[in-house]
């Protein structure tokens, strides 16, 4: 449930995976809960000590009222909407006529909570609740901030530990809304569709738990969401989500969340409550809230990114366009944000019916968007394709026209670059942006087409054509701006020891998780997301043995990862493995800058190697991502895969003096990796993040979320990117 219309997005929309991240949860082998509220709502009235009851249809911000509750509601919250009676709570719908000073409405229901009555932070929430059936019905079990530490809407955040929309009687949603004031703020969601012969019209068990860093979402005990990425505008991790809320039960009617009711819907309709319940951990020691943070009196000026690429050199093309069907000859449908297509759209409008919109069509060879909502940040419209580039500078370079005068923007989403604004009229010119990768990665050409709020508004609908989209690398001169590759190179002599510790698995008995801990530490998704990839380490007879039995959807879900300290330098990786099932690996030295390296591995244990660069030293995490691509073949589980004799050395260029004196032998070939690599990040503190396809970045071990941004080899020495 939301206090206003939501709708914050980064330049991305995100749906969240239940993907663990941020500051990891207070350890310990269960939590000691200790009830701290309840209401089994015995009796025949509802307890006032308890709760109160809301009233109207809408509240004020300020001065301003703000009706249907920001979000289009049509009903009218009213006292007799609410009563208890055989051992439940019943909240009421009912299509009838009532009217206040702000309006006249169709439609009553009943709504309670806990503001000013009981509120705490952390711990566990669960309510068993029964929901109705019928279009245009939105019950909620959800939680707001006591005080707004952080201000208002969404910048203290909300928790929807329970939505529904009551057309749809199979699943149930959460969320959490946070990250700056409304207009301006973000959510990530996550629905739980219930098992065959269970719907929300039964009564269900939801619950959060909700430690520093991260919160929990459960539908009768069953973990379906685990949220860790979050962060507001106005104070440090974990806020908001580290000060007291209060709970909320109500019956929406109609909204943007589910439409309105129709000629189908059927009331009198109820929620039936049985209980609520909080608890706290009583062994934990919790910290108390942080301190607001005022953005305008800092120091610290926001990241926008690297300097432009300075324009004023000769910049020559060197390398191949990069998009594909640029000139629109051959695309007959678009993906959505999630892809499925060689041009992909976005509108806010599908999740916010009041966010950005246009219709995209090809029309004479050409790409035509229809705006016919201009929404109130540029991320609301946007056109993308997914772009696999090596690191080095780009020209990204299209023709564009638009029945209004105005300005759109464009990023290669993920590459680490700034954003660039881009002024088009009504006339068709060619424009030319020069954009820098400063590691090889799969990122997203990115244009979009909402209105920002600064912007002058458009009159509505309009047309914006675009037409001969190309990227493509460029170098001064013609000479590539890259880092040099050292697979391009068979010179590389061995001048160091092996920074890997026990490598030879002689040594391990135990693993550490993504927290670290230990010399070998592992990440099974699974342990966040019940669906996600998950194996079982071990060492035996002195190889490391992971046991896969559920692959997931991305390749960082199973993961083996060892910290290590480098100087810059060049570096040689090289292991031993094979898998039951012939599959691609993934390694990568992670904050290092060198690139995602795929490997092909089947039955016979085999030797590889691939060479990094790493520009600057520093603490890094040598990671195998053992998780299956969508791309990939999916594998039959169970299956085994075995490693041994991991080493990551020190290289120089040279031929070693011993080797004068051999008989040539032929070399195992070094693949030169293309430079489809996945960009990681690690900030300050170690934590690390992985930037994916589509502009999504995850955080599988201790990292903050930022805004947003992988792949192939078989046999002896062949790593590629």
């Amino acid at each position: 449930m939301r206090k206003r219309t939501f709708l914050g997005f980064g330049a991305m929309f995100l749906v969240s995976q239940g993907v663990a991240g941020g500051v990891s949860a207070e350890e310990s082998s269960e939590p000691n809960w200790q009830l701290t509220f309840e209401d089994n709502f015995d009796g025949t009235e509802l307890d006032t000590d308890k709760w109160r009851i809301d009233i109207g249809n809408g509240f004020f911000d300020g001065d301003e009222y703000v009706e249907g509750w920001g979000n289009n509601e049509k009903q009218s919250y009213q006292e007799d909407n609410v009563r208890v009676e055989d051992g439940r709570l019943i909240l009421e719908a009912r299509e009838e006529q009532t009217s206040d000073e702000h309006g006249d409405y169709d439609y009553t229901s009943g709504k309670i909570l806990t503001d000013e009555k009981f509120s705490q932070a952390y711990g566990r929430f669960e309510a068993s609740m029964k929901l109705p059936e019928g279009q245009g019905f939105w019950p909620a079990f959800w939680m707001m901030p006591q005080d707004d530490v952080y201000g208002g809407w969404a910048a203290s955040g909300e928790i929807d530990i329970m939505e529904n929309r009551g057309s749809h009687t199979d699943e149930v949603g959460a969320a959490i809304h946070y990250g700056d004031l409304w207009p301006n703020n973000t959510y990530s969601e996550q629905s739980y569709d219930f098992p065959e012969g269970q719907s929300t019209t039964d009564f269900n068990e939801y619950a959060v738990e909700w430690e520093p860093g991260e919160i929990r979402w459960y539908v009768n005990d069953e973990l379906y969401s685990t949220k860790t990425e979050w962060s507001t505008k106005y104070g440090e991790y974990p806020a908001p989500f580290d000060q007291e809320f209060y709970m909320i039960l109500n019956l929406a009617i109609g909204g943007w969340y589910g439409g309105d009711p129709d000629e189908t819907t059927g009331f009198p309709a109820q929620v039936e409550v049985e209980y609520v319940r909080a608890y706290e951990d009583a062994d934990a020691e919790h910290p108390p809230p942080g301190e607001k943070i005022d953005p305008e009196e800092s120091d610290e000026e926001e990241d926008e990114g690297p300097e432009p690429v300075d324009e004023t050199k000769n910049w020559e093309e060197i390398g191949e366009n990069l998009i594909e069907d640029g000139t629109f000859d051959t695309t007959t449908e678009f993906g959505d944000e999630n892809g499925g297509s060689t041009w992909n759209v976005f509108n806010l409008a599908d999740h916010d019916p009041n966010g950005g919109k246009a219709d995209f069509a090809i029309v004479d060879g050409t790409l035509q968007a229809e705006v016919s909502q201009s929404g109130w940040n540029w991320w609301q419209i946007q056109l993308m394709q997914d772009v696999s580039a090596s690191a080095g500078t780009y020209k990204l370079e299209f023709d564009a026209r638009s029945d209004e005068s105005r300005t759109i923007r464009t990023e290669l989403t993920g590459a680490g670059y700034r954003l660039v604004d881009v002024d088009i009229s009504e006339e068709w010119e060619t424009h030319e942006v020069l954009l820098r990768a400063e590691e090889p990665g799969d990122f997203t050409v990115l244009f979009g087409l909402g209105n920002d709020s600064d912007d002058p508004e458009p009159a509505v609908p309009y047309d914006i054509e675009l037409d001969n989209v190309r990227l493509v690398e460029v170098g001064e001169d013609g000479e590539s701006s890259a880092p040099a590759d050292p697979n391009e190179s068979d010179n590389w002599v061995e001048s160091g020891g092996n920074l890997i510790e026990d490598g030879t698995f002689d040594e391990t008995a135990e693993f550490g998780d993504e927290n670290g801990g230990f010399t070998w530490n592992v990440f099974n998704m699974a342990d966040h997301d019940p669906s996600g990839g998950t194996a079982d380490f071990s060492v035996v007879d002195g190889e490391l043995k992971a046991s896969v039995t559920q692959v997931g959807w991305e390749w960082f879900h199973i993961q083996l990862m060892q910290d290590v300290a480098a100087e810059a330098g060049v570096y040689k990786l090289e292991f031993d493995m094979r898998s039951e099932e012939a599959r691609n690996v993934r390694a990568e030295l992670t904050g290092a800058g060198a690139g995602l390296k795929t490997f092909d591995v089947d039955e016979e244990m085999s030797t590889y190697s691939t060479y990094l660069n790493v520009e600057n030293p520093g603490d890094f995490t040598l990671m195998f991502g053992l998780g299956r691509n969508q791309s990939d073949v999916e594998p039959a589980v169970p299956y085994d895969m075995f490693i041994d004799n991991m080493r990551l050395v020190p290289v120089v260029e040279g031929e070693p003096e011993e080797e004068a004196e051999q008989p040539e032998e032929e070399q195992a070939p070094v693949f030169t990796p293309p430079g489809n690599g996945a960009s990681f990040s690690v900030d300050e503190d170690g934590n690390w993040s992985i930037h994916t396809p589509n502009g999504k970045e995850v955080t599988p071990g201790g990292g903050k979320q930022t805004p947003p941004g992988h792949e192939k080899g078989k046999g002896k020495g062949n790593g590629k990117n």
